[in-house]
């Protein structure tokens, strides 16, 4: 499940999170946020745009806002999961929104530079005190010691712009009946455009991706509210239970009645 993204939170200045997960794979997507992995244990294979690394423990990915981004546990991995708001730290990124980084990874000999010792305390102040301002000056100070790592380059290229236009309509309108002849009409683009990004960049068949995508937005709803299943099948985009609980299986091992209780 991916823990933290909703589109109506697009506009949240202040937004912060920090996530422990274990085993966590989601398709390519993308959001207005920061997102910073940091692998505790295992390892785990992390796509940013056009690059791609194998990220083992101690190592660090670096999301800036809107680069498309992939996560993929093949075997077991821990992980802590940091997404934010730019406007957290405004100074740094105001003057780097239209860029992204040519090497989003930093190794383990960067990191144990006292950077993550630093992203457990961020960790550990966002679950307990959980203030604001401690919250600025670590993250600060991390964006700090690693700056010097970074080289960033221009993030507005043809094919960004377009996988972005594509991930964002589908985030708008997952819940809809949507197929690759309503998108390509709605934004301008061939059908068989799309079904090539789809196969070649984003590395899904369209129907497999949505489905992904819609059994995520159903495990939040399974998790956090007391809807029932028939009722978060329909918000999820799906035109049945049976075929809902069919994909839902199919993709997490489990029936959507023994995800929410756990057994």
């Amino acid at each position: 499940m991916y823990p933290f993204f909703e589109a109506n939170k697009s506009g949240d200045q202040n937004f912060f999170s920090s996530k422990i997960l274990e085993n966590f794979s989601f398709p390519p997507h993308l959001h207005p946020y920061v997102e910073i992995a940091y692998v505790i244990e295992g390892s785990i294979e992390v796509t940013i745009n056009d690059t791609q690394c194998c990220l083992k423990a101690g190592e660090v990915s670096i999301c800036f806002p809107n680069d498309i981004h992939t996560f993929n546990s093949d075997g077991f991995s821990k992980i802590i999961l940091f997404i934010f708001s730019p406007d957290l730290t405004r100074s740094f990124f105001g003057i780097r929104m239209d860029k992204t980084l040519e090497n989003p990874f930093m190794s383990k000999n960067i990191v144990d530079d006292g950077i993550s010792s630093l992203l457990y305390m961020l960790h550990d102040e966002y679950k307990s005190v959980n203030n604001k301002y401690v919250i600025k000056g670590l993250l600060y100070t991390i964006l700090g010691k690693l700056d010097s790592h970074f080289t960033f380059k221009k993030s507005s290229t043809f094919y960004n712009s377009t996988m972005q236009n594509l991930l964002k309509y589908i985030e708008i309108h997952y819940h809809e009946k949507i197929s690759l002849d309503s998108i390509a009409k709605d934004l301008g683009f061939s059908k068989f455009y799309l079904s090539r990004i789809f196969s070649n960049k984003i590395g899904y068949q369209f129907n497999d991706y949505i489905n992904r995508l819609r059994i995520n937005k159903a495990q939040k709803l399974l998790s956090e509210t007391d809807l029932p299943v028939t009722i978060i099948a329909l918000e999820c985009g799906f035109e049945s239970q049976r075929n809902f609980n069919r994909i839902f299986k199919e993709l997490t091992a489990l029936t959507p009645t023994k995800f929410r209780t756990g057994i």
